[in-house]
C-alpha cells in the first residue's frame, strides 16, 4: 500500500558507482528519519529532485521492509541565492542542521519537521541563526533556557547548575558566562539577529551536542 508523506531530504547518494538506483535519507513529518530507495533515478525521476535540504511531497511503498519511491507529488527545491559566498555560508549551515538530524533523531515529530523546513528560508546571520535553531530543537526535546539561571556547570539530568560534588560525573557540562549570555539573548524571539564569533557558535555546538548526545543514551 502506498503512503503519502512530506519529507526534508538530509542526504542522498548512487546505491554503487555503476547504479541507477539512488538512496535517500530523508526525516519525514510522518514516519521520522528514514533510508528510501529511488530506483531508475537517472530515467524516471526529474533531476535534482532529492538534493540535500530540499522539501518532497511523494508517495512511498514499503517492500520487504524498504520504503520505495512510487511518485513524486510536488518539489519545493532549496533556494541557492546569488551570492556565492553567501551560498557556501548558507550550505554549511544547512549541513550542520542535517548532520545533527542525521545523528541524533529518529522518531517523528511534526514540531521537528516543521522547524526542519523553516532553515533552507534562512538567507543570514547563520551562525545566530543556527545557535537559535539548536535552542528551538532541543526545546522540543525537553531542554528549556528558563531552568537555567546563571552560567557554569550545568547538570543534564535536571537542567540546572551541577552541585560541587557532581562536577567530575560525565552529565556536567561547563558554560562561560559569555556563552550564557549569548544564550539568552538568541533564546529571546524578539532579539534582532547579530553576528557570532565561529568559537563561540563552537563551544555552544559542543554544549548542546553533549545534551543530545546524553539525551540519546537515556532513550
Amino acid at each position: 500500500m502506498a503512503v503519502r508523506d512530506k519529507c526534508f531530504v538530509l542526504k542522498r547518494f548512487l546505491l554503487n558507482d555503476e547504479s541507477n538506483t539512488l538512496i535517500a535519507k530523508c526525516y519525514f513529518r510522518i514516519l521520522g528519519k528514514k533510508s528510501i530507495i529511488v530506483p531508475n533515478y537517472f530515467s524516471k525521476v526529474k533531476l535534482g529532485s532529492f538534493e540535500p535540504f530540499n522539501i518532497v511531497d511523494l508517495f512511498l511503498e514499503q517492500r520487504n521492509n524498504k520504503l520505495q519511491l512510487v511518485d513524486i507529488s510536488e518539489v519545493i527545491p532549496f533556494h541557492k541565492g546569488e551570492d556565492n559566498r553567501d551560498f557556501y555560508e548558507k550550505y554549511i549551515f544547512l549541513s550542520k542542521v542535517a548532520k545533527i538530524v542525521l545523528k541524533f533523531l529518529n522518531e517523528a515529530d511534526e514540531d521537528i519537521f516543521n522547524l526542519l523546513t523553516l532553515t533552507p528560508q534562512i538567507n543570514n546571520f547563520f551562525s545566530f541563526n543556527y545557535i537559535r535553531f539548536l535552542i528551538n530543537l532541543t526545546n522540543i526535546l525537553g531542554f528549556s533556557l528558563e531552568n537555567l539561571t546563571r552560567p557554569g556547570w550545568i547538570n543534564l539530568l535536571s537542567l540546572t547548575s551541577c552541585r560541587s560534588e557532581e562536577l567530575k560525573n560525565s552529565y556536567c557540562v561547563y558554560l562561560s558566562p559569555k556563552e550564557f549570555g549569548i544564550l539568552k539573548k538568541v533564546s529571546d524571539i524578539g532579539t534582532r539577529p547579530f553576528g557570532i564569533k565561529k568559537s563561540i557558535e563552537r563551544n555552544l555546538e559542543s554544549f548542546f551536542y553533549r545534551f543530545l548526545e546524553f539525551r540519546k543514551g537515556q532513550f
